[in-house]
């Protein structure tokens, strides 16, 4: 599991800090990831809506979730319940 975000290596590791993550939380300021899944929001193209991805060992992508509130987030036991369905 990983998390990306349009966010500086910086104020990524505040984030990791603060929350206390314990996975990998990426910066992509250039935002090549984000628009490659499509996840900028429309009304803001500086930032990224949340969006869920599944991906198997393949690289194929088998699920994903793109929510269209920005501080919108997904119930964990939903991404949970997606890795069942695979």
């Amino acid at each position: 599991m990983l998390s990306i975000s349009s966010d500086a290596q910086g104020a990524n590791k505040q984030t990791v800090n603060q929350l206390g993550l314990t996975f990998p939380l990426l910066s992509d300021v250039n935002k090549e990831a984000i628009n490659a899944y499509n996840a900028t929001d429309p009304f803001n193209r500086n930032i990224a809506r949340p969006q869920y991805v599944i991906v198997d060992e393949a690289g194929i992508v088998r699920w994903t979730f793109l929510d269209v509130r920005l501080n919108g987030r997904l119930d964990p036991m939903k991404v949970v319940e997606a890795l069942k369905n695979l």
